[in-house]
């Protein structure tokens, strides 16, 4: 009988966060199989109100079990606006769900320097900073926390213009000062993870990156 190897489960809501997703893996635990899954209407429907986020996480909740079904034995839902729904998922399957901040987090309060969270979309800087104050605050930790969201990133991403997207965000990560820890709020600005990093002394942290990491630690596949 043939071993497969290990399968992990990445639910999506917009298709640009695959790539930086894959990547990640590629990078960080090769050795793992990735099965993507891409739902677009949580994007779509979030953004124009059309269904509330009881009905978003309950479609969230269903992705998460199919993957389960499939055979993953971790699963990460990217999209910085749907933590909580894979929060509630958690709890109906019987492996690990990690959220786009989890890993993040974990590597970000390990790290004893000021931080600064940039976004492409506004709502995301604000849930990673609310996330990681919680977070601190549970471990009785004090911050040094700031954020920025980049204005006209996404739209540029979104609408196809993936250069001016990565100069907007690359000039973001330039205005940050030196003594400071760079955290990404979301899955599709890893693309510019590798350039970001190489024009600073101090991390670049990126979601995907460090949910990979934190996933093959808690899974044993160091």
């Amino acid at each position: 009988m043939v071993q497969r190897r290990v399968r992990i489960g990445a639910v999506h809501a917009l298709a640009n966060a695959i790539p930086t997703t894959q990547a990640a893996f590629d990078a960080g635990w090769a050795e793992a199989d990735v099965a993507h899954l891409l739902d677009g209407s949580l994007y779509l429907d979030r953004n124009s109100g059309t269904a509330d986020d009881s009905e978003l996480a309950s479609r969230i909740d269903r992705l998460v079990r199919y993957s389960e079904g499939t055979g993953a034995e971790g699963i990460i839902v990217t999209g910085s606006f749907f933590g909580d729904a894979a929060k509630q998922a958690r709890a109906n399957v019987d492996i690990p769900v990690f959220t786009s901040f989890d890993g993040i987090i974990e590597r970000a309060l390990a790290l004893d320097h000021p931080l600064h969270v940039i976004s492409t979309a506004p709502d995301s800087a604000t849930l990673l900073s609310e996330a990681l104050e919680n977070e601190a605050s549970r471990r009785s930790r004090t911050l040094s926390l700031s954020n920025h969201p980049v204005a006209g990133a996404m739209d540029a991403l979104l609408g196809g213009d993936e250069e001016r997207h990565d100069a907007l965000v690359l000039e973001a990560v330039t205005a940050v000062d030196a003594d400071t820890v760079i955290l990404f709020a979301q899955f599709s600005m890893e693309r510019i993870l590798p350039r970001s990093a190489a024009a600073r002394s101090l991390p670049v942290l990126g979601p995907a990156s460090e949910a990979v990491r934190r996933l093959r630690e808690l899974l044993g596949r160091q």
